[in-house]
């Protein structure tokens, strides 16, 4: 997996590099703050890239999740870096970049975006408005949460910025001779990036598929929703998720969920729980008959290239990628599988029928519902009691609260149990 390695190799170490190489004479304090300048620059260019989600670089980040993490911490790293371009490193050379002609055009630009640009990237960094509870209006918005759709249009304005950003990459002109290839490398992430922009904004809408909104079922613990595909459909593997919109007022924002189901002819179900704004606006507002289109699947929660022992932990709606690996399990996988699906109350369990199947379909997989209200709260040491096999030989598959994964991995670790692989999806995108 990539993480965020590479791409600081690609945005920080390589135009650091090829501008000291090229600065001559230069002072260290100018070629520093060039050289924050270019690496911000060309970081702004790659995350243009990597929100196009592009399918191949997905996997070698290890899934779409992990790329977004990368994407948001890449993000936060812009914010210093042209803070100290501006207002630290360029004072050595200030009032020494050509005055005249596009040069000073581009210093305007540059000028005129700065303020904007730190707003939007500080944005980017803060999940609540701070004391939104407190401001009219913003009440509404549970937990002092930045609304989702302001956050979008926010991330939409920086590729506008960036744009303006180019044009003063493309113009300005500095007091040395920069190395030729540091300017071909920026004017490279100059061009992914504009492209990429332009790319999401008008031509990626396109790639999702159309459906059709067949059932609702508004089950206690998730609105579960189904749909048939209009015309031309994309398979999902097990495990995947994929990102929708639905076609009416308030539901339109793009939002990725867990495929709890595939079927051979392309009908797809989501199953969905009120946790946020969207969310319970979808459980209140969505009917049958709905368009909805479907892009997908992203991620590598894949169980299929795992140990011959398997744990299968859920916590509550986090099942729903376990009820695509239950149906794709047959009759000649000599696997071990161990299901633990836990819940608060019988009631808020899913798709419990399914997991029957699969245990008198497959022989090595087996099942157990855990109802924590009459059982007690579960832990790891549970956990080693209802696997049948030991868990340092297998590999653990987690889906539920990450607070919940975080305990059980500690005491697992603890008591000398932690299984020999661990896998998880990160779902704060933003």
């Amino acid at each position: 997996m990539l993480g965020l390695p590479v791409p600081l190799l690609l945005g920080v170490l390589v135009p650091t590099a090829l501008i000291f190489l090229g600065g001559g004479n230069t002072s260290l304090q100018s070629l520093v703050a060039l050289s924050a300048g270019a690496s911000a620059f060309t970081l702004m260019g790659l995350n243009l890239f990597l929100a196009t989600r592009p399918k191949y670089v997905e996997r070698w980040f290890g899934g779409l999740d992990r790329l977004y993490v990368s994407h948001k911490w890449i993000g936060i790293l812009v914010l210093p870096l042209i803070l100290f371009h501006k207002n630290v490193g360029m004072l050595d050379i200030e009032g020494q970049i050509a005055a005249t002609g596009l040069a000073k055009t581009s210093v305007d630009v540059a000028e005129l975006v700065f303020i904007p640009l730190l707003v939007l990237l500080l944005a980017s960094w803060l999940k609540k408005i701070p004391f939104g509870s407190k401001i009219p209006g913003l009440k509404r918005f549970r937990g002092d949460l930045i609304p989702y759709h302001w956050w979008r249009w926010s991330h939409r304005a920086l590729g506008v910025l960036f744009l303006g950003i180019v044009f003063h990459q493309l113009f300005v002109k500095v007091p040395f001779n920069m190395n030729a290839l540091a300017a071909q490398y920026l004017n490279f992430w100059a061009i992914v990036g504009a492209v990429s922009f332009v790319y999401t904004q008008f031509l990626a809408p396109m790639r999702p598929r159309a459906y059709i909104i067949s059932k609702v079922e508004k089950h206690p613990a998730a609105t579960i929703i189904d749909a048939e595909p209009v015309r031309s459909f994309r398979k999902i593997k097990p495990g995947r998720f994929a990102v929708i919109s639905i076609a009416r007022r308030g539901l339109r924002e793009p939002h990725p969920f867990t495929v709890s189901r595939f079927g051979e002819d392309g009908s797809i179900q989501f199953s969905i729980r009120g946790l946020g704004d969207y969310t319970r606006r979808v459980r209140d507002l969505v009917e049958v008959g709905d368009k909805m289109t479907v892009e997908g699947g992203y991620g590598a929660f894949d169980y299929r290239r795992g140990p011959d022992r398997q744990v299968w932990l859920a916590g509550g709606i986090g099942v729903t990628p376990f009820l695509t690996f239950a149906d794709s399990l047959t009759a000649e996988d000599t696997r071990r599988f161990q299901m633990v699906y836990c819940v608060n109350k019988p009631e808020e369990a899913v798709g419990l029928d399914r997991f029957r199947a699969a245990e008198a379909r497959c022989p090595g997989f087996k099942f157990r519902l855990y109802v924590s209200k009459e059982e007690g709260r579960f832990s790891a040491e549970k956990l080693t009691e209802l696997v049948p096999f030991e868990m340092k030989d297998a590999g653990l598959w987690f889906c539920g609260p990450a607070p919940m994964r975080e305990a059980v991995l500690k005491d697992l670790k603890a008591s000398g149990n932690r299984p020999k692989s661990v896998h998880f999806e990160e779902f704060e995108f933003r």
